[in-house]
């Protein structure tokens, strides 16, 4: 059996509590649909949950090395890339938090994404 439960994640580098708590191994899919835009200094860039293709972000970032704008995930200490499209394990015990691939100091970001949480029994 499975749950899913339907969260809006916020344009934001501030990790956003989903109420959603998971067992390491136990089966996790996220799947993000909408649209988001990063604080691109000047410049818009519109993307869905993969990010801006091509643009990993620096050490700046909360997941330096993962496109900048991706969404991105947190279970305890454990921060990993979403994308579009998770459906893995959950790498830790714990509650979900949600964010962009941002860095703190930036602010000024548009959009969001709708984030459909699916967690399969643990056994």
């Amino acid at each position: 059996m499975a749950l899913t439960i339907i969260r809006t994640a916020r344009p934001s580098p501030i990790w956003q509590e989903s109420y959603v708590r998971v067992k390491k191994g136990q089966r996790l899919v996220i799947d993000a649909e909408g649209a988001w835009s990063p604080d691109l200094q000047n410049r818009i860039g519109w993307c869905g949950g993969d990010g801006i293709a091509n643009t990993p972000g620096s050490a700046a970032y909360l997941l330096p090395g993962t496109n900048i704008g991706a969404l991105i995930a947190r279970i305890g200490d454990t921060v990993f890339a979403v994308g579009s499209r998770y459906d893995n394990p959950a790498p830790a015990d714990g509650v979900i938090f949600l964010a962009m691939n941002e860095t703190p100091h930036h602010n000024n970001q548009a959009g969001s994404l709708l984030a459909q949480i699916i967690i399969f029994d643990h056994d």
